[in-house]
């Protein structure tokens, strides 16, 4: 058993203590923004108390997260990526009757000039109709007597310029849940036995990022033990916070000494890997604990590097690598094909081949200080017979007696001329089949140009309408109606001579009848490619 532990959010729905029963839509917004943009929105506060009216005092404060990943307020304008400033709320001061409801508009001005991520919340802080409330000179101080406050938090995605996404993984435990006081409530249900993996992220990104995790366990002798995913789904990590993803298992290991390789993808050109060892002692009860110390935080850019070059010809370049952390690093790099399977992800480069000796990375190792940064020089020097696009993974990474780490680049060579540039895809249906939850459509596509693709699919549903007589003599020709369809665009490319699957379940409930599945894909070839495939229902069964 394996509980995803990852908590990015505690604030009541709903609270009820002495008369207070207060509830708020909508908890959390997130919008996209420009710069100079103009917008409102209505938030509704109901007091669900049948006898009791309550007094609301509305502010604006920033938004900070804590460690759990748990959002608070702070005193307005005290961060760096602050919103409250350009907030109006109306009204400001107000009292809900019994079993009523108040709308408070938000105003949202954007003002020129910022990028990124903004964060702020809007407060409704609560005292009884009979008090008076009594503001203090700071911008959060008010009396003792509000006891109860409720946010309604805002993220706001200002789109101009670039987003600098960076975010490391700093540290990785390993412990008993009867060694976190923070989880003594999971404690009681899960017993004392239970292991926690957690892994600390640090977002340095100019932005909110959306994580997700996985964890592999592995003996010294590399075979592989488990397999499970840090944190439940993907969780916000505000600009500048340090977060732990916490994965909880009751899966009781063998006495030995064991790796713990934490992989934690945030929306980078590669995932920050974290890596370390613990120990289990005899009988299985007790783990050794293992807590590395913060660990180096690499900076490489740009993380996508793009060479040309000729058969035969030498070509180089450079990309600069920044010590963020505050211990100086032991830098090793490393250089592999970089290699996707089938669904997309990134093989472990344990299982891929060596890069041809006709990559170098140089120098292949050296220190970094503090905040020092260093250039390091990739050249290319592709044989007479090579032609189109190689794939590369560059790996620096660094280790000391506890800890592993790696960052890394992606390189494209592209060995020939513009003219020999081909994008090129083939695609089909691979399953289509009713499921209890809709209609699961796969597709598989292979790239058999020179270079690398991200397509933007779409499927869809479409019910295929018969011919119809009409009572005046008109025969309606033959139609289809769209019922359903679902897009998305893939995020890692597919590399040439490579497929891959894509799968989607439409959620739908097809009635008898003949319908046609549609495929539509774009890939910046100047022709979609566009599939069709024809199934019959036939009292609830597809054929």
């Amino acid at each position: 058993m394996v509980l995803s532990l990852m908590v990015f959010l505690i604030a009541n729905l709903a609270f009820s203590q002495g008369t207070f029963n207060l509830r708020l839509d909508p908890m959390i917004l997130t919008k996209t923004v420009s710069q100079g943009d103009k917008f409102s929105y209505n938030i509704f506060l109901e007091n669900s108390d049948d006898f009791n009216a309550v007094g609301v005092e509305v502010l604006v404060a920033d938004v900070v997260q804590d460690i759990e990943g748990s959002y608070s307020v702070a005193q307005a304008g005290s961060t760096a990526y602050s919103a409250a400033k350009w907030i109006k709320v109306s009204p400001a001061k107000f009292t809900i009757q019994p079993a009523s409801g108040q709308i408070i508009t938000v105003e949202v001005t954007v003002p020129r000039g910022t990028v990124g991520g903004r964060y702020a919340a809007i407060v409704f802080r609560i005292t009884p109709p009979s008090q008076k409330p009594e503001v203090l000179p700071e911008a959060m101080g008010i009396a003792a007597q509000f006891q109860f406050q409720l946010p309604s938090f805002l993220e706001l995605i200002v789109e101009a310029g670039r987003k600098r996404i960076e975010a490391y993984a700093t540290e990785i435990e390993v412990q008993k849940i009867s060694d976190i006081p923070s989880l003594v409530e999971i404690k009681e249900t899960l017993g004392t036995d239970a292991n926690v993996f957690s892994v600390t992220v640090v977002n340095k990104s100019n932005i909110h990022i959306e994580v997700t995790g996985e964890l592999t366990i592995k003996t010294m002798e590399g075979r592989t033990v488990s397999k499970i995913p840090l944190g439940a789904g993907k969780g916000i990590i505000l600009p500048e916070a340090k977060v732990k993803i916490r994965s909880i298992t009751l899966q009781q290991l063998p006495p030995g000494t064991y790796s713990a390789k934490g992989v934690i993808y945030y929306g980078g050109h590669r995932p920050a890997i974290i890596e370390t060892q613990f120990m289990v002692e005899e009988g299985g009860a007790k783990i050794s604990q293992t807590k590395a110390s913060e660990a180096p935080m690499f900076y490489i850019d740009p993380g996508n590097i793009e060479l040309k070059t000729l058969p035969g010809t030498f070509r180089s370049t450079t990309v600069e690598i920044t010590n963020r952390g505050e211990q100086a690093a032991n830098i090793t790099t490393f250089i592999y094909p970089l290699e996707y399977d089938a669904y997309g992800e990134i093989v472990p480069v344990e299982e891929r081949t060596k890069a041809p000796e006709w990559v170098e990375v140089n120098p292949g190792s050296f220190q970094l200080k503090p905040n020092q940064s260093r250039r390091i020089r990739i050249t290319a020097n592709p044989p007479k017979e090579a032609l189109g696009g190689y794939y590369f993974d560059l790996i620096f990474s660094s280790a000391s007696e506890t800890i592993k780490t790696e960052f890394g680049a992606n390189l494209l060579v592209y060995v020939g001329s513009d003219d020999t540039i081909i994008r090129k895809l083939t695609a089909d249906f691979h399953l289509i089949q009713l499921a209890e939850q809709g209609l699961d459509v796969d597709l598989v596509v292979q790239n058999t140009g020179t270079i690398h693709l991200l397509p933007s699919i779409t499927i869809g549903v479409e019910r295929r309408i018969p011919p119809k007589e009409e009572e005046s003599g008109i025969i309606l020709p033959a139609t289809t109606q769209r019922l359903a369809s679902a897009s998305y665009t893939e995020e890692t490319p597919i590399l040439p001579g490579t497929e891959r699957f894509f799968g989607v379940t439409i959620p739908i409930k097809l009635e008898p009848g003949e319908y046609d599945i549609v495929a539509r894909i774009d890939f910046g070839a100047n022709e979609p490619i566009l599939l069709k495939s024809t199934i019959k229902i036939e009292g609830g069964e597809g054929k």
